[in-house]
C-alpha cells in the first residue's frame, strides 16, 4: 500500500499521525471481509454528522443510543429499542485521542460489517456510521438503510448542537 500526504498546513506530524491511526481500522474491515465475505457483491452505507462539540460527548451519545457502551470484543449485540438495528459480534474496539470506534460483524440488517465511531476535527466532532453490506441483496439493502441511518444520526447529533 502506498499513501501520499499533501497539506498546506505546517502541522505535518499531526496530519501524518491522524492518517497512521486511521488505517488500521480499514485493514480490520478488510480482514473481516476476507475471512467471512470474500468474493460477495458489496455495497456501502455511510452516514456522518459534524457539529460543534467534543468527541467524548459525541461518542457517549452515539454508543449510548446504540446500547454499545459496555460491549467487549467477542460480545454479541442484539436488538435494542431504536429505529435502527445492528445485530452481530463485536470484532474491534478502538479509542485514542483522534478517534473512537466499534466494529461489528453483522447478521442484521444483513451480512456485513458496521463501524460506528467519532472523531475530533478542530472544534467540531463527527459521528459516523458506516455499513459494509455483502451478498446478492447488498445494493437493495443499502438503498433501504442509507436514509434510515442518515436520518437517525442527524436527529441524534444535530449539526447545530453545542455541548457544554
Amino acid at each position: 500500500m502506498v499513501h501520499s500526504l499533501f497539506t498546506s498546513k505546517d502541522d505535518w506530524d499531526d496530519e501524518l499521525e491522524s492518517f497512521e491511526t486511521g488505517w488500521p481500522g480499514f485493514f480490520d474491515v478488510l480482514r473481516v471481509y476476507l475471512k467471512n465475505f470474500a468474493g460477495e457483491p458489496a455495497s456501502i452505507v455511510h452516514a456522518t454528522v459534524r457539529h460543534r462539540g467534543d468527541q467524548a460527548d459525541t461518542w457517549s451519545s452515539l454508543i449510548g443510543a446504540l446500547n454499545l457502551a459496555s460491549v467487549n470484543v467477542g460480545d454479541r449485540c442484539e436488538r435494542w429499542p431504536t429505529a435502527t438495528c445492528l445485530v452481530g459480534v463485536v470484532e474491534r474496539i478502538h479509542q485514542d485521542s483522534f478517534s473512537r470506534d466499534v466494529m461489528i460483524r453483522l447478521d442484521e440488517p444483513g451480512d456485513g460489517i458496521a463501524v460506528v465511531g467519532t472523531c475530533q476535527i478542530g472544534d467540531d466532532a463527527s459521528g459516523v456510521v458506516s455499513l459494509y453490506l455483502y451478498g446478492a441483496e447488498a445494493d437493495g439493502l443499502a438503498a433501504r438503510e442509507r436514509p434510515e441511518w442518515s436520518s437517525w444520526l442527524a436527529e441524534l447529533l444535530p449539526r447545530d448542537r453545542v455541548q457544554a
